[in-house]
């Protein structure tokens, strides 16, 4: 499997706004949350170097529904190197977080070169048109077993068997 890595484009985290939001500062770090698609409190513990950002937005946004950046997670800061952004919670973020892959598989074409993503539920990202039209035609209709088709080994593995039927690799991601 390949491993997930992030490249701290910010776009996961571009709209979790709408769905976490800041319930109660308890002290200059941690905060109560909710996870407003299934009602789930948790505490955010955001690191040192981030804690004045972090309260400053709050404090300016405290008794609005929605927070200054809009849909953009409150916890989503620019990365103090430059390179990025970084989540401020990252070691108490929610289960959503942690779950979270911007794919679920990397295709790579017969020379070993990557060549396409699978994105969320069964979406591809690629430039290659042998590719799109492989994924229209025999991948797209596949059934899911579970309702997230990186939980559905039955899924993956069709999905890896036509890809290498056609010569590509299907590498999940963990």
């Amino acid at each position: 499997m390949a491993q997930f890595e992030c490249d701290r484009c910010g776009k996961c985290c571009g709209s979790f706004g709408a769905f976490i939001t800041i319930e109660r500062q308890l002290n200059d770090r941690d905060y109560y949350c909710r996870y407003g698609i299934t009602n789930e409190l948790f505490l955010a513990h955001t690191r040192p170097e981030y804690a004045d950002e972090i309260a400053d937005e709050f404090s300016g946004t405290a008794g609005r529904e929605k927070t200054a950046r809009g849909k953009t997670c409150p916890f989503m800061c620019k990365n103090h190197d430059g390179n990025g952004y970084t989540c401020a919670i990252h070691s108490t973020r929610p289960p959503v977080c942690r779950e979270f892959r911007c794919y679920r598989m990397l295709i790579f074409n017969r020379e070993g070169h990557l060549c396409g993503r699978v994105i969320g539920h069964n979406d591809i990202r690629t430039s290659d048109d042998v590719l799109t039209r492989l994924w229209k035609e025999k991948v797209v209709h596949l059934p899911h077993v579970h309702s997230s088709c990186a939980n559905d080994p039955g899924w993956v593995n069709m999905v890896i068997s036509i890809l290498e039927k056609n010569g590509y690799r299907g590498d999940p991601v963990e």
